[in-house]
């Protein structure tokens, strides 16, 4: 059987080694119990065969003694686990399945930034919609209002292609959701921009903006806008600590968010094929 994929709400802390969470049962020399939080390597399943040590291209693992254990009596210890970029190499390529990584979620001042943009983030897309369905728009003016619902099916379609495009060329870890990708994404929009996402968030909140022509909608909607750059940002930083070169290259080739520049891009790289 694989690592327990629910360690942390089945087993119980019962140490910390090298500043490493040990996770119980551990009774040696047969029982040694789950090492790490983040990045958490099952001692009773380890076998020693080193493949995490080679593909991790953070080296997070060390190796440990584990004398007179029955698989093996060295093991992986994840001692920089916070180093992870979770390319998931380690997970996915470990014979024995032993190890599962975890992501930490967001702490400090980003975790309440993600708190406060989901709920008015809401508020902008589908308050701004319905304020112009049932209201029209506030100050008046058509070609606004009706570019407003054409940039906000665009915007859609970037947000339902990227979850598409992710879900189909991802390479998905088994058992994970569709974000939990392992090779770099280029095709379908990611082809355009490295942020399909991202930019169709940016434009529905555009849109909500010109169909309602509201003003709480553009106090709201601004600096909304101007978040997602921050959290491009952040993304961009974790997907270079991720794929490394392959994403760098990426880089080079397509824009962030920008889809003109994006599609004179992908215009040019298919003349010159």
């Amino acid at each position: 059987m694989p690592i327990d994929p629910k360690f942390q709400k089945n087993r119980k802390k019962v140490g910390k080694e090298e500043g490493i969470t040990i996770w119980g049962p551990v009774d040696p020399p047969e029982t040694l119990g789950i090492r790490g939080t983040y990045v958490a390597v099952d001692w009773d399943l380890c076998t020693g065969c080193g493949i995490c040590l080679k593909v991790c291209p953070q080296q997070l693992f060390d190796w440990m003694e584990a004398s007179s254990h029955p698989t093996s009596e060295k093991k992986a210890f994840p001692v920089r686990e916070t180093e992870c970029g979770q390319c998931y190499l380690c997970e996915t390529k470990c014979p024995v399945q032993a190890i599962r990584i975890i992501y930490p979620g967001l702490t400090g001042w980003l975790n309440w930034l993600a708190w406060l943009t989901i709920p008015l983030l809401f508020t902008q897309l589908v308050g701004g919609s319905i304020y112009g369905v049932l209201f029209g728009p506030m100050l008046g003016l058509q070609a606004p209002f009706y570019a407003g619902w054409v940039v906000l099916v665009l915007g859609f379609l970037f947000v339902l292609s990227s979850l598409i495009y992710f879900s189909k060329r991802g390479e998905l870890v088994e058992g994970r959701g569709i974000m939990y990708t392992t090779v770099v994404v280029e095709s379908g929009t990611y082809g355009i921009v490295r942020h399909p996402q991202f930019l169709g968030v940016v434009l529905m909140a555009c849109a909500s903006i010109l169909v309602s022509q509201y003003w709480l909608f553009v106090l709201i909607g601004v600096p909304l806008i101007v978040s997602m750059f921050k959290w491009i940002q952040l993304a961009e930083e974790n997907l270079i600590a991720k794929f490394g070169d392959d994403y760098r290259r990426y880089m080079r080739k397509v824009p962030r968010i920008n889809l003109f520049q994006g599609i004179l891009r992908l215009v040019k790289r298919r003349r010159e094929n």
